[in-house]
């Protein structure tokens, strides 16, 4: 869209051409030369003012040339003068639509005024009308990578981003422009765990001046997420002494480094330089609260844990280790007022306030009762592993809040604790079944299967006669004759048979293949009321031949009505199918346009339905256009409606869901990008 090549040199000639008096094409050129001085080569507002003057001079002689007002336009908003650039800008609008330095104008006032996607928008836009400009794919690169940075964001739009970067890289970018291109691209390959991909193009970054410091800095933070702390630590030393600033959140960076390495003293000395520059600094102090903790300085620590907690009352990491720490000492008095302060704190709390992030100064919205119910959650755990009496302690809690929500957390985080100390103590039941089984141990072993691994529930079953035997002895005491402890085996064989049959059902809900291999060979191989047990489990498991036998057992007994109603699949709403992405598939025909899946580089297959690469790129550009609001359209790829995807497209009468385009364009995107990064 703009000149680049001997960008100097072109900008000279044409002065000297217009000296000798210019024409409108030539006064244009200019203004072109100079607004890419300014914005792609760091030429600075002098430009933008000459740009301005050359347009003016063609609009004086030619009012309403439209190439005019759109240049016009762009120097006005990069020199911060909106309201006569939209003068400029109405007028085009009428004009010039396929231009795509119009849609580079717009999306750059929209970024002015803090219109994101609106920005995001007029960028697509120029990309699609001038697909081999880099400037298009940098603006659009840039915004999709600041806009991706943002917490919860989806991955699909870090790939955008990628992709629009790597294509402004492949289309030779200004000598200004590239390294900072490098620099976003790395971070992102950083976001998107392209941990190898992010350092070679750092490495890349380290060739550009004044960049090499930015560089080390990163490559410092890609050296410790490796688990490299000591060249983490080289690296953040080296930008402390190239960079002209010294920075405390790299002086954390350094004392992190230093504890992941043992070295507490290391760790609590850069810590305390970091809070020398900055003494809000939370991930300094942080640190230096473990690295006090490493040395043995309980007191010190619980000090600097307190200080983040008046800073930063949501910091749960902070208040987790306070709790960790009384529960270790066995404090139970602190852990039950912590308990109560905060249940009876609750009711009064917002549903949201503001504090200023230490950090940045700034004011960030929390969630003070989403904070306290975390503490609560906190407390109950330390609670469990030293009170014997957690469960009326929490109950105790319970009229300190007129919250039903808080009231069932409470209730819900007591039998929890509970049903995990009775884990506890199942296990060593499991682990010597010979001397504990029983019916009732064995529902309980049922109740808390979740909470028990298989292959000790696996070992629970084995009893033997010798198990029983002994068992017979001394559950009943020696028998006064042989009919007697004959008839005491027979008893505790019948525990031992339902003890096993529960576990059986305990094994079945672990739903693995071996549970269900298991449950095969005890269906074939053990007594008859035992292979029921385990076809019951299969049933469970979802196997149609053993939910036939219990069906038809349970109808020989008059209860048919019961093995239907425990049998009956549990009602489910049928979402969408994924639809699969197909390549060099001959029999394949796309049915929009007829193609074959040979002809194109991939195809998206779904509910007997094929759609080439080619067609949804089409639908991709014409997205507004063929977008439809009626809710009974249904994806023939996938079966979704607008109750489950954010558009359906109507392309050659084939409904499309926006979810299959991503599919589509994101594959392509990232297949450019992995070739671009593998080809450094």
């Amino acid at each position: 869209m703009f000149p680049h090549d001997k960008l100097d040199w072109q900008i000279s000639r044409m002065q000297k051409r217009l000296a000798d008096g210019g024409d409108t094409d030539g006064r244009l050129e200019l203004a072109r030369a100079a607004i890419s001085k300014a914005r792609f080569h760091d030429g600075g507002e002098s430009w933008l003012t000459e740009a301005l003057g050359q347009v003016r001079k063609v609009l004086h002689r030619e009012p309403g040339h439209p190439a005019a007002l759109v240049l016009g336009a762009l120097s006005l908003v990069l020199l911060d003068r909106a309201e006569p650039a939209e003068r400029y800008l109405d007028e085009a609008k009428n004009t010039a639509q396929e231009d795509p330095i119009l849609h580079l104008t717009l999306g750059e006032l929209a970024l002015q005024r803090g219109d994101e996607a609106f920005a995001e928008a007029c960028f697509e836009t120029c990309c699609r009308l001038s697909p081999d400009s880099w400037e298009a794919h940098l603006l659009l690169g840039r915004l999709l990578a600041r806009v991706s940075a943002r917490p919860g964001t989806p991955r699909r739009r870090q790939e955008h981003a990628q992709y629009h970067l790597v294509r402004a890289l492949q289309l030779d970018p200004s000598d200004h422009e590239k390294p900072a291109l490098l620099h976003d691209l790395a971070l992102l390959c950083l976001r998107t765990h392209r941990v190898a991909d992010g350092q070679r193009l750092l490495n890349r970054l380290l060739e550009h001046d004044g960049w090499q410091a930015t560089a080390r800095y990163h490559l410092g933070r890609v050296a410790a997420r490796m688990g490299r702390h000591k060249k983490a630590i080289l690296y953040f030393r080296q930008y402390l002494q190239e960079s002209s600033e010294e920075r405390a959140d790299v002086w954390t960076r350094i004392g992190a480094s230093y504890l992941h390495l043992g070295e507490p003293a290391h760790a609590r000395e850069a810590c305390n330089r970091a809070l020398a520059l900055d003494e809000r600094d939370l991930d300094a102090r942080w640190i230096l609260g473990s690295a006090l903790l490493a040395e043995g300085q309980s007191d010190d620590a619980v000090r600097v844990l307190r200080e983040i907690l008046e800073l930063a009352p949501d910091h749960e990491d902070a208040f987790a280790e306070l709790v960790r720490l009384r529960t270790g000492d066995g404090d139970i008095r602190w852990l039950r007022q912590a308990l109560r302060s905060e249940v009876a704190v609750y009711d009064r709390l917002p549903a949201h306030a503001l504090r200023t992030d230490p950090k940045t100064a700034r004011e960030v919205e929390i969630d003070p009762r989403k904070s306290t119910r975390a503490r609560i959650d906190t407390l109950i755990r330390g609670l469990g592993r030293v009170d014997t009496d957690v469960a009326g302690t929490v109950i105790g809690a319970l009229d300190l809040t007129t919250d039903e929500g808080l009231r069932f957390r409470l209730w819900d985080g007591v039998l929890d604790l509970l049903a995990k100390r009775r884990a506890g103590e199942i296990r060593e039941v499991l682990s010597d079944a010979g001397h504990h089984y029983s019916a009732g141990a064995g529902r309980d072993v049922l109740t808390l299967a979740h909470l028990l691994p298989e292959d000790l529930l696996t070992r629970g079953l084995s009893v033997g006669e010798e198990d029983l035997r002994r068992a017979a002895v001394e559950r009943h005491g020696p028998a006064d004759d042989v009919a007697a402890h004959r008839r005491n085996i027979a008893l505790e064989r019948h525990e031992a048979r339902a003890w096993q049959a529960m576990l059986l059902l305990a094994v079945a809900s672990q739903r693995t293949p071996s549970a269900r291999n298991l449950l095969v060979r005890w269906s074939s191989d053990a007594d008859a009321e035992l292979a029921l047990a385990a076809r019951a489990g299969l049933a469970m498991c979802g196997d149609e031949d053993a939910s036939a036998q219990l069906t038809k057992l349970a109808a020989q007994h008059e209860l048919d009505h019961l093995a239907r109603r425990a049998l009956a699949p549990a009602p489910s709403r049928r979402g969408p199918e994924p639809a699969r992405l197909v390549t060099d598939r001959d029999d394949l025909v796309c049915a929009t346009c007829g193609r074959r899946g040979t002809q194109v580089p991939h195809m998206l297959v779904g509910q007997a339905t094929a759609v080439c690469s080619v067609c949804l790129s089409n639908i991709a550009e014409r997205a507004d256009d063929l977008r439809t609001r009626d809710p009974d359209v249904a994806c023939a790829l996938t079966g979704a409606t607008l109750l489950d995807a954010d558009a359906i497209y109507v392309y050659q009468g084939v409904p499309i869901s926006s979810a299959c385009l991503e599919q589509s364009l994101g594959h392509e995107e990232r297949e450019a990008v992995a070739s671009y990064l593998a080809a450094l």
